[in-house]
This record gives structure tokens, C-alpha cells and sequence, in this order.
């Protein structure tokens, strides 16, 4: 990344009303500590920042993968969407912030999901479990192969349904973050 961290950015293309990444992330950094699926102290009613300038580094370097991923139209705006996007160094990775079997099953979803899939682009799921513990990490790739060689969009939706259904049966650990 460059010294302006932003430069990787698609152009025009912003947060608007989205607060998704306010509410839905675990932040457990130095600086700052925020529980996942809890609104983010600093949140404001109406939508923004009130330490925006001064926010965290953590929240200054961080941006959803639909903000650089230019090949995400506008309806992938995690808020219209449901789903956060979000890359790391094992690829991408689909993190529900509504109903996920509703919103990873949908044509669009499959079709980015299947994409990367067949093209060998690790994507994973991270689900979910209970109210105060972790969300469960499933990467996709191997799960979802034979279902996506298929080419077929029935046999994928239900091979999804059946992988949400799994990782919401996961016992995770509880979320101990202490608050700052």
C-alpha cells in the first residue's frame, strides 16, 4: 500500500449511510477495543464518526473490499447488499450482517462466490454462532468445488445452505474483549 492509503480506492466510491464495519467487526487492537456485532461507541445516531479525525489507525487503514474492488457494482455497498466484504492475505472473505442463508445464496452472491472459487481465489464464510461469541470461519474452496464444477446454481445454493447450517452448529469461543 502507498503512503496515501487511500490511493487503492475506487474513485467516488464511498461509506455513504453504511455502518456496517461500525457494527458488525471485532476490533481488538492497542488503541482501540470494540466486541463484534455491538455498535461502535463512537457511532453516531445519524450515521458517522464523532472522533472521525481522530479516530484509531485501526479504523484509518481499514476499508471493506467493496471499496476497492472496483468490480463491485453499487448494489455490494454492504448496507444494500448484507453481506461485508472483507480481504486478507487467504483471499475473501463473505461475512453476513444479515440473515446468511438469505443473503449467500443469492444469485449475485453465488456467481462472486463460485467465480472466485473456480478460479482458485481462496474464499471463505465467517458465520455467526450465537449472541456473544465468535462468528465461525469456513473456508469455501473445498466444500463448495464439486458443487461449483457443476455449473449449476441450485446444486451450489443448497451446498451453501448446508455449509451455513454447519457453521451456526459450531461452538466458538466466547467474545472477552475489554473495552477501551
Amino acid at each position: 500500500m502507498s503512503e496515501d492509503n487511500e490511493s487503492h480506492l475506487v474513485s467516488g466510491r464511498e461509506c455513504g449511510e453504511c455502518t456496517a464495519c461500525c457494527v458488525v467487526l471485532l476490533i481488538d487492537d492497542e488503541q482501540f477495543k470494540k466486541p463484534a456485532d455491538q455498535v461502535c461507541t463512537n457511532l453516531m445516531a445519524a450515521g458517522g464518526c464523532k472522533i472521525y479525525q481522530q479516530r484509531p489507525s485501526v479504523c484509518q487503514a481499514w476499508y471493506c473490499a467493496w471499496r476497492f474492488m472496483a468490480q463491485l457494482d453499487e448494489s455490494w455497498r454492504p448496507d444494500r447488499s448484507g453481506i461485508l466484504l472483507r480481504s486478507d492475505e487467504n483471499g475473501i472473505i463473505f461475512q453476513p450482517i444479515r440473515d446468511p442463508k438469505t443473503v449467500l445464496t443469492t444469485d449475485r452472491a453465488i456467481e462472486l462466490i463460485g467465480g472466485g472459487v473456480a478460479q482458485g481465489i481462496p474464499m471463505s464464510m465467517s458465520i455467526p454462532t450465537r449472541e456473544g461469541y465468535l462468528s465461525y470461519g469456513l473456508s469455501l474452496n473445498g466444500p463448495l468445488a464439486a458443487a461449483v464444477e457443476s455449473r449449476n446454481l441450485v446444486i451450489i445454493q443448497e451446498k451453501m445452505v448446508e455449509l451455513i447450517d454447519f457453521s451456526i452448529a459450531q461452538q466458538t469461543s466466547r467474545i472477552d474483549v475489554v473495552l477501551k
